[in-house]
């Protein structure tokens, strides 16, 4: 299981790092003036250099992608129910995204936002554990049918 967690979380470490950019990418894009916004204007506020800034964003991503991937073993455990894994995951997992948004400043330090940030996540994570729900049952049913 520790080599699963380990292969796992490097990477997610990859992959968080390269959505990551990405993202920031498309967002640059979308500005449409030209120019390139690495990190948050609070990230850069709250850094003693721009690079300091993106530095902390790379390895915050490498960190979300590493709580997402290697978090997935939860799912392997037999002995626990749906609903035990499934909210073990939900915690760690918004725990590190909040942990991220808040350090990097991606949204606002206020109540409201917080709430916001939190409703947006469970959407979001409902969505993606449906999804996936329905993805295994459909490959479980593909198996047994083909046995």
């Amino acid at each position: 299981m520790l080599n699963k967690i380990i292969k796992r979380a490097i990477m997610g470490f990859v992959y968080g790092i390269f959505i990551g950019q990405t993202i920031v990418i498309l967002e640059s894009l979308m500005a449409g003036d030209g120019n390139f916004y690495p990190v948050s204007p609070y990230l850069i506020k709250h850094s003693s250099s721009i690079m300091a800034a993106v530095i902390v964003q790379y390895f915050i991503t490498g960190l979300i992608g590493i709580s997402f991937s290697a978090t997935t073993v939860i799912f392997e455990i037999d002995n626990w129910s749906i609903v035990a894994q499934t909210a073990l995951h939900f915690v760690i997992t918004f725990a590190v995204m909040f942990f991220a948004g808040f350090v990097c400043g991606w949204f606002p330090h206020t109540a409201l936002s917080i709430l916001i940030w939190l409703a947006i996540f469970i959407v979001i994570y409902v969505i993606m554990w449906v999804s996936f729900t329905l993805y295994f049952r459909k490959q479980t049913k593909n198996i047994n049918e083909a046995l």
